[in-house]
């Protein structure tokens, strides 16, 4: 069935494959390992059981929470630059064959593997992804009654606007009669200030235990702080007898992070808060929710009481979880090319706003749970930025192509197909973070130097290599320790910035915070790392008491998400390999555009950008058709 370098594969000659390949960086130890104990455990080494047992484990260590054999390359199946090993069989006898196997059964059995349709699982996952489903699918199907006032409060919250449709409106509407809400929408269209009106309209309407969470501890400083500037601007702008400001002020602005919601307990993968020891809580928000992945979500959903709402709050354009499952993505899927409300929901949503939408489905899945926010609020309609993070998630490439060649200000390319890019994004870094130290050098109060650093970032595509985070942050250290800006002879020094790379809950310091060594005011030589808070208060921690750090000037695009910055640069690598490739798509393009508010830069060759643009990443999942019924 399984054929090596045209020859009939036995199974020595392809765990010797399985090792050459491991030493060449196409499969992990751990992939070639399960593979190799997974055939000793149930007898059986044969080709077949082994390749699938690598596949599988090999999509999981990629984020895939499942292996889909009807996506497999027969003559190409590890999908290795020379095609060596192929798959004799076609696709229904491959998957006749794989379900034979003694180590794979169905979802009802206990076995290692699971078998479900076209798709093969490591069972726990397979377990993941349907109780997720079967879950969102429950509290999605669940209906709230509305507060007799509910129509007059959203006319004072939403005053008539320019917009035909007022998708904010739309959203608190479908909000409020729903268990399960799904609000997702690019930078700037205003998902934070819609969720803090929504909760006021909740909170007016009964007495809600409201908890606000988000995947790291840096977006849950983020969100409280969207939250806290939203109140105030609704302190300003509303004026109705129906809300009182003591109603506003009384909303909640801490946010924490999932983790600590859940009681994580260090030595110990299970949480606190599970089925039998629920939280204690009637409505839970979940910003970045892109961020969350399949495992999570469930743990997460296990731990909600059965009464509780759920507002899901995102971006599902942007990359998705750094572990297996792109849970937001699934959940969108079906309203990928717009609102599908039915006929009940769009009689509802007129009701209760006046707008008059057409229904779009007879069976919408999810799609009387979602609202998409369309309208930016950063970006002008004709600004470079906005334009180009549209072109790009939209994959067309003519259009990416317009954009750069109207030579917009605010965007900039530095050609990457020589060392000479390299320099010039050094120097750009270098000219940019030269604000902040020489504030330090000034002794200008700490928050005032983060702020000033805040302004710009290096973004990679990857951690490793000449042009990704390591490689940059050595080259920016050496060009600012070159202009005398910094001194950085030893491990701590004065102007190092630091990226927190686990969570302290004593010390208050999570994974992808940020803050930067400064001298003690009246003592030059004693250093302190300083960290702004979610309450704009600076923290303060010995450099010796920080948790796992790195230097950071430069930082992923996966660990930017959350964040803003005036400037971003993006760094691609001119020749990547076929792995570097795959990740260098379409979700992390947009998301490294949409960090930036005024100047965005890429150093890289125009073919990787235009490749990336049309690449959509796509995780193997049936999470989407279990949720829109669309097998």
């Amino acid at each position: 069935m399984i054929e090596l370098s045209g020859k009939p594969c036995s199974s020595d000659a392809l765990k010797a494959q399985l090792k050459l390949w491991q030493s060449q960086g196409e499969l992990s130890a751990l992939d070639r390992h399960f593979a190799l104990q997974m055939a000793e455990l149930h007898s059986d080494d044969s080709p077949l059981m082994l390749l699938m047992c690598v596949l599988v484990s090999r999509q999981l260590s990629r984020q895939h929470p499942c292996l889909d054999l009807s996506a497999l390359m027969l003559g190409n199946p590890m999908g290795t630059r020379q095609a060596q090993l192929r798959i004799l069989a076609d696709y229904p006898a491959l998957l006749g064959a794989v379900a034979n196997l003694d180590a794979v059964g169905s979802p009802d059995e206990n076995k290692p593997l699971i078998l479900e349709g076209k798709r093969l699982y490591l069972k726990r996952y397979q377990g993941f992804e349907s109780r997720v489903a079967a879950r969102l699918n429950a509290m999605a199907g669940t209906e709230l009654s509305t507060h007799a006032h509910t129509a007059a409060l959203l006319e004072a919250l939403f005053p008539v606007g320019k917009e035909a449709i007022d998708w904010q409106k739309i959203a608190v509407a479908t909000a409020a009669g729903k268990q399960l809400t799904v609000i997702t929408g690019g930078p700037g269209t205003g998902k934070t200030t819609t969720v803090t009106k929504l909760l006021l309209l909740l909170s007016l309407s009964s007495s809600l235990n409201i908890r606000m969470v988000a995947p790291t501890g840096k977006a849950a400083a983020r969100l409280s702080e969207s939250i806290k500037a939203s109140k105030q601007r609704l302190t300003q702008e509303l004026n109705s007898p129906l809300i009182s400001q003591d109603a506003i002020a009384s909303l909640p602005e801490d946010a924490s992070t999932l983790h600590r919601l859940l009681g994580f307990q260090p030595g110990n993968h299970k949480f606190r808060h599970h089925r039998d020891n629920p939280l204690d809580l009637d409505l839970l928000l979940v910003d970045e929710a892109s961020m969350v992945d399949l495992p999570m979500m469930d743990r997460l959903l296990d731990a909600l009481p059965g009464h509780a709402r759920l507002i899901l709050l995102g971006d599902q354009d942007q990359l998705a979880s750094v572990e297996a499952g792109a849970v937001l993505a699934d959940i969108c899927e079906g309203a990928r090319q717009g609102y599908r409300y039915s006929a009940v929901q769009t009689a509802r949503i007129e009701g209760l706003t006046g707008t008059k939408l057409a229904p779009r489905a007879d069976a919408p899945g999810l799609g009387d749970n979602l609202c998409r926010l369309l309208h930016s609020h950063r970006f002008a309609e004709d600004a470079g930025i906005g334009q180009l993070a549209m072109a790009v998630n939209e994959g067309d490439k003519e259009k990416v192509a317009a954009v750069w060649q109207k030579n917009y200000a605010e965007l900039s390319w530095i050609p990457g197909d020589n060392s000479d890019g390299l320099a010039a994004l050094v120097q750009l870094a270098k000219s940019a973070y030269s604000e902040y130290l020489q504030a330090m050098k000034q002794q200008a109060e700490p928050k005032t130097i983060l702020q000033k650093y805040n302004e710009f970032r290096v973004l990679c595509a990857m951690k490793n290599g000449e042009y990704g985070v390591d490689g940059i942050n050595r080259a920016i250290t050496a060009a600012l320790a070159r202009a005398g800006l910094i001194e950085p002879s030893q491990e701590f020094y004065a102007g190092r910035p630091v990226m927190i790379q686990s969570n302290d809950y004593s010390l208050g310091l999570f994974n992808g915070d940020i803050g930067i060594l400064l001298p003690v005011e009246g003592d030059n030589q004693r250093l302190m790392t300083h960290f702004i808070q979610s309450d704009g208060q600076v923290l303060k921690v010995l450099p010796a008491r920080l948790p796992g750090h790195e230097t950071c000037y430069a930082m992923t695009v996966h660990k930017s998400q959350g964040s803003e910055f005036a400037s971003v640069a993006l760094s691609l690598p001119p020749q990547p390999t076929p792995s570097q490739q795959s990740l260098i798509g379409r979700e992390l393009i947009y998301t490294a555009i949409t960090r930036a508010k005024s100047k965005f830069t890429c150093l890289g060759t125009e073919a990787l950008f235009e490749a990336a643009t049309q690449r959509r990443t796509e995780r193997a999942s049936g999470l989407a058709d279990r949720l829109w019924h669309e097998d």
